[in-house]
Parts: C-alpha cells; structure tokens; sequence
C-alpha cells in the first residue's frame, strides 16, 4: 500500500510539472507564451501597442502578453534583481538598456538573422533606421540589443493660431518676445507640467537639452551626455539662464510654479484649450488635448507647432528627438521572431497609423510613405518631413545619460523651480553627481544626420 501511495504521488507530481511546463510553453501549442513590460497605461497607447502585438500574433500563432506599469524602471529591476525578468521589456531609456548590458542581462542582437531573406537584424536597424535611432539601442561597444517601436519629436513649440496674435516665433529673442507680450496683455504664455512620479521633472529636462542643443551645438550636446561636460561650465549654466526668461518672470506659467510641478505631465496642455486660454504656448513632443473637452481640437486650426528657434542662424537645423526601445531578457526562438517583426515595416506602420500626430516609426522609408499620404503642410506630415530631412537628430540627452545621473537632473529641475535663486548650488551638486558616475567619459553617438 505503501509503494502504491509513493507511486501514486511521483504521478501527481509528474503530472504537476508536465501541466506547469504546458502552461509556460501555451498549452498544446508547444510554443511559449511570452511577456513584455511596457510603460502604457493610458488607453490610446496601451491599444495602439496591443494592435502591434495583435499582428505578431495572426502572423505567427505566438501569444505575447503586456504587462503595463508606470514604475517600468523601478519594477523592471526588482524583477531582474529576483530572476524573474520578463522575456522582453520596453526600456526606460537608453542609458538603462547599457547598464542592464553592461550587467549582462540583454541578448545581443547581432546574431539573428531572417531565414526567409538572409538579412542580418542589425544591418536591417543600421540601414533603414540609421542614428540617432540604430545607436540608442547599443551599448558603449556599439553592440546593439534592442529595436525602437515608436519614435518623437520633442524640439517643437505648439501654439493656438486662432489666439496668438502675434506671428509664430522663429529665433529665440522672438520666442521671449511673444512671451513678454503676452504677459503685458494679461495674458499667461506658457504651460508647464512636471509631475510623473517617479521620475518628475523630466519635461524640465527637455527644456534645458533643447536650448543647450540650439545654442551651443550638436558636438557640445554630445559631450555632455558622455560626461565631459561639467555641470557648472558656462555652456550648461547659460542653458538654465535662458531657462530662466522662460518660466521665472511673473505670470509665465500657467498657475505658477507650485501648479506645474503637481500637474501631471500629460495634462499640461489642456489648459491651451479652455475658454479663454489658460495659456498660448507649449514645449515637446505632440500636445494631447483633454479628452473630456466638449469638441475635440482640430490640429493645424486649433494647434500648431514651431520648430524650436535657433539662437543664431544655422545652415543644418538640429532637433531633439526620443523613442521607446524594446530589449530581450529571456532568449527563445519566439522572442527573435518577435524582434524581427518588430522592426519590420509591417510593424512600424501600426502604431503611427492609428496615433498619426503623437507616433513617428524611426524606420526612415515608412515615415516617409506614411507622411506622403497626410495633406500637404498639415501636422503630422510636416512632422515626419522633419525627421525625414537633412537635419541633425539628437537623441533625448538625459535619456541618453546613465540613470543615476538622469535622475539626479530631473530632481534638479524640481529643485530649480522651487527656487531659481539655487541655480549654482543645483549645479554644483550635479557636478558631484557626475564625478560620482563617470569616473571615464564614455563615447556614445547620440546625434546622426
């Protein structure tokens, strides 16, 4: 009875383990199900990625779950540091990917190869995505390990044409012209919102990386993000100064100082769209309406953009730019298959199909074909003509920084706007920071024709 009950138990367990290893694999499939960490969790971005995902599977029979959280970076390391990393993950932002690179966590890319045309990935990510896009996705060897699934543009200057009254700017000396004109009309120029905790501040960020990259150029851009740059030389200082003629004067920002570091950063710029306008002027990426407005806004007719103004006359225009980045943690043949349609064109055409104004493909010909297709002179074509053009792209500096150090700025640009009378002592500790965290400077490409 005894030798019947120990059998009867190495059954169950055999069974046990059979049943555990079908679920992992899908069932009777035989292929296994995978699991991606992402950021999305707003509805129109968490569908938007779900239809790329919905098209692997119909084209593949391989079933890839999302799993969405704000605190990516925060949840994606406990997971790592735990072994139980997902199989791949939206990264946080390039400096992320090389440190879980430079860990050896990430699977390598070079190595896969489409069977069906005998085209290597990475010569794929190298010929029709090119810098800064090819580049965001490798280590500090040039090594790359991971694909980008949606790109933007974050140099640009969004107005109400209706109620601007005074003419777009298009130098820097106008853009602080339009705002003090504003301000003796009665009128507020500027939103701005910081909060996204756990990372608030980075709308700041931006600000400071535009001005830097438009009056100081593309090679001292680079420089900074490879740390040999100081904190508290003139080039970065003068950044925040010129900050400073935007948000600092009374009445520049919509609320105050205290409303833009507690709204969220995806609010801030509902208020250009109140009656009458909480505010005329918006910096970054696409502006997203609010949702619950009575009629929803017309691009081109209610808001427009601006190319962020150049502080000089240039023959080659430079933008900031920055993108979401998908990386492998766990190797398997579904996952590669997963990575290559990702960067397939087939792929890089859904999102910004259905999210034409905010989602870009760094995939140059799809942006292109896809522009082609939108009127002459409307948003999102004049958006994918940008990044299609001549024009130096420089990916998102403190995205492109080692994580400490981004983080340590975002708190700056908090601390700043508290009180902008610190300015020196901010930068001073970033520069302590800095030391800290490049004991060499490192030789990252962010910028790339």
């Amino acid at each position: 009875m005894r030798q019947k009950r120990q059998a009867a138990l190495r059954l169950l367990l055999v069974l046990t383990l059979l049943a555990a290893s079908a679920s992992c694999l899908g069932g009777s499939s035989g292929r296994r199900v995978l699991v991606i960490m992402t950021p999305w969790t707003a509805e129109a971005e968490k569908n938007s990625f779900q239809a790329v995902l919905t098209a692997f599977e119909a084209r593949t029979g391989i079933t890839v779950r999302a799993s969405p959280t704000r605190a990516l970076d925060q949840v994606l390391r406990t997971a790592v540091q735990q072994r139980e990393e997902p199989d791949l993950a939206v990264m946080a932002n390039p400096g992320a990917l090389r440190s879980y690179a430079q860990q050896g966590y990430l699977v390598r890319l070079d190595r896969f190869q489409d069977k069906e045309t005998g085209s290597r990935l990475v010569d794929l990510l190298k010929s029709d995505y090119g810098p800064p896009w090819s580049l965001a996705g490798e280590d500090v060897n040039g090594d790359p390990y991971a694909v980008m699934v949606k790109a933007s543009v974050k140099s640009l200057v969004w107005y109400a044409p209706q109620r601007l009254s005074a003419q777009p700017p298009d130098s820097w000396a106008d853009l602080v012209g339009v705002g003090q004109s504003i301000v003796q009309r009665g009128g507020t120029p500027w939103c701005l919102a910081l909060a996204d905790p756990p990372n608030s501040g980075w709308p700041g960020t931006d600000w400071i990386e535009d001005i830097l990259l438009h009056r100081s150029g593309a090679n001292t851009y680079t420089d900074w993000v490879n740390g040999k740059l100081k904190w508290n030389e003139s080039e970065v200082e003068e950044a925040w100064r010129a900050w400073d003629q935007i948000v600092t004067a009374p009445g520049a920002i919509h609320g105050g100082p205290l409303t833009a570091l507690l709204t969220g950063y995806g609010e801030g710029a509902y208020p250009l769209f109140t009656a009458p306008p909480g505010c005329y002027l918006t910096h970054g990426a696409p502006v997203a309406p609010d949702p619950a407005a009575p009629t929803e806004p017309v691009p081109g007719r209610d808001y427009d953009f601006v190319p962020f103004p150049e502080f000089r006359p240039t023959p080659t225009p430079a933008y900031e730019v920055s993108g979401d980045l998908v990386a492998m943690f766990r190797d398997s043949p579904e996952a590669e298959k997963f990575m290559a349609f990702l960067a397939s064109q087939q792929a890089q055409e859904i999102w910004p199909g259905r999210q034409p104004e905010s989602a870009f493909s760094a995939d140059r010909a799809v942006t292109t074909r896809l522009a082609s297709g939108y009127a002459t002179g409307s948003v999102t074509r004049r958006i994918g003509e940008l990044l299609t053009s001549s024009a130096t792209l420089c990916f998102d500096a403190s995205d492109s920084m080692p994580s400490a150090m981004a983080a340590a700025f975002n708190h700056a640009v908090v601390d700043y706007l508290n009180d902008p009378t610190r300015l020196r002592t901010i930068l001073a500790e970033l520069e302590k920071v800095r030391a800290d965290v490049y004991p060499q400077p490192t030789q990252i490409s962010v910028c790339g024709p």
